[in-house]
């Protein structure tokens, strides 16, 4: 009698650790927005990076005086002269700048090698059956000169991680350069989660029914 109270037990602890560790690792990984806030769109983080950058070109326009009337000379005809024309007018808005007559300025502010870029990472789990996440890593660089300065690399990286079911809602805006693809997952690990997931219930089940059996 005593051997069978034992047995019975033994598999109710095994059956309980079993349900413990799936619950366990069927956690949310990490808590990237504590509150449930929205994770910053690709643009607004490419926003944030490029006001960034421009506190150098600011530093350069205080030398050479705010009063005076600027040039800009953007050396490139894609998508990215476009988005970093408009932050220039927003960020610099009280200042004089001209974008396409040239006579009589003071200075000019040449911007070269634009380049922008959203890569990710692959999809992984913090736990097992936890919430996918990949890398996020958004890139902005680019060479600047203003008359009678030399000329300055400028390059900022954002990174965090994003919940993979707000993918598409990081991606919104009409840039091209604010999308990117996944990597695909490795072959084994399309295999083996699911396989430990099945073994996990089998067992469980196994255990379940042999327990109601004595």
């Amino acid at each position: 009698m005593q051997e069978v109270y034992a047995e019975f037990t033994f598999k109710m602890k095994a059956l309980l650790f079993i349900i413990a560790a799936v619950l366990l690792i069927s956690g949310d990984g990490i808590a990237q927005n504590e509150y449930g806030e929205l994770p910053k769109t690709n643009l607004n983080a490419f926003q944030e990076i490029t006001s960034d950058c421009f506190n150098e070109i600011a530093d350069v326009i205080t030398i050479i005086g705010k009063d005076k009337l600027y040039k800009i000379s953007i050396e490139d005809n894609t998508e990215f002269k476009d988005f970093l024309l408009n932050e220039l007018k927003q960020k610099f808005y009280n200042l004089r700048f001209v974008y396409v007559v040239s006579d009589s300025v003071d200075a000019v502010i040449r911007f070269s090698s634009l380049n922008f870029k959203t890569e990710y990472s692959e999809l992984k789990e913090k736990k097992l059956l936890g919430d996918e996440y990949f890398k996020r890593q958004l890139s902005v660089g680019y060479n600047f000169s203003a008359s009678g300065t030399s000329e300055r690399k400028i390059f900022r990286v954002y990174k965090d991680e994003v919940k993979a079911d707000k993918m598409d809602y990081v991606e919104s805006g009409n840039y091209a350069f604010l999308k990117s693809v996944l990597p695909e997952k490795p072959f084994l690990k399309k295999v083996i989660v699911p396989a430990v997931i099945v073994a996990v219930s089998a067992i469980a089940t196994i255990l379940f029914f042999t327990i109601r059996s004595k």
